[in-house]
Formats: C-alpha cells, sequence, structure tokens
C-alpha cells in the first residue's frame, strides 16, 4: 500500500477522534449550562388553572409514600417542611439507584399548595408520567418518578 494512503487514513482517523471529543465536551457544557443551581430555590410558579380531564381536587396532600424498588414502602408526613430526594446523605429521603442525582427532586409547600421541583438532575423527575420542566402543583392521586423509585402522593 502506498504511504499517501496510509498517511490519509492517519489523519482521517484523527480528524474523526477529535470531531467526537469537542461533540462530546460540547454536550457536557450544555447540560452543565442548563442546570439549575442548588442552592438557588425555584422559582415560584403562578396557581395552577387545574388540571385537563381531571376534576378540581378540594383535599391537600398529607403524606407522600415511598416505594423503594426491593423495599418497604416509606411514609413521609407532609408537614411545613420541605422533603427533598437524591443520592446526597443530607436528602431527607436517600435513594440508592444510579439513575439518581445527587440533589434530585423537592416538594415543598408554595402559597398553600405542596409543589414538586426537579433539581436539575440528569435524567429528570417526572409528576404522571409528565416530565416535571418547572414547579408544579402536586394532588392526592398523583405519582411521582425519580429514577426506578415511584412516589405517591396521598391524603
Amino acid at each position: 500500500m502506498p504511504p499517501i494512503v496510509l498517511l490519509a487514513g492517519q489523519v482521517l482517523f484523527l480528524l474523526l477522534l477529535y470531531l467526537f471529543v469537542a461533540r462530546a465536551v460540547r454536550a457536557v457544557l450544555r447540560d452543565v449550562r442548563s442546570s439549575t443551581p442548588l442552592t438557588a430555590p425555584p422559582p415560584r410558579s403562578p396557581a395552577p388553572q387545574g388540571r385537563k380531564g381531571k376534576k378540581a381536587q378540594t383535599t391537600a396532600p398529607g403524606e407522600l409514600v415511598v416505594h423503594i424498588p426491593d423495599g418497604r414502602p416509606r411514609v413521609i408526613p407532609l408537614d411545613a417542611h420541605d422533603v427533598t430526594f437524591g443520592r446526597a446523605g443530607a436528602s431527607t429521603v436517600v435513594l440508592d439507584d444510579p439513575y439518581v442525582s445527587d440533589h434530585h427532586a423537592r416538594v415543598y409547600l408554595a402559597d398553600g399548595r405542596w409543589q414538586v421541583a426537579d433539581l436539575g438532575s440528569t435524567n429528570g423527575t417526572f409528576c404522571n408520567q409528565m416530565k416535571v420542566g418547572s414547579p408544579t402543583a402536586l394532588a392526592p392521586g398523583d405519582q411521582l418518578g425519580i429514577g426506578k423509585t415511584v412516589v405517591q402522593v396521598r391524603r
């Protein structure tokens, strides 16, 4: 094989390798820039206009039932304190799950309503199988998805 062909193959391989590394770095930077800071509370949202396809709930949620895979359900009362989910030891509910971020989600009381907010997690937080993009009001019967864990919202 002529040496020019080998040189062209090496140059092409290096070019593709650099292109791959540049795209990977760009994706990581975009992901880091889009995450919200952990110290800032999520922005308050206006009162929800009601839920489509559901009757308006008049009863506020009173507890969360955390269903951890291969574990016993855990009941968390909703009192005036925030409930945080994540792998970090400082979380209210520590989840040993590779799909859960250190500081994954927060359930908190705002304007007299319990809401859930994603804290910039990698894999997202889900409410009734819809990804939470902004703080979302909770009602009894809602289900949260945090990694492989399902959290039921009850009265």
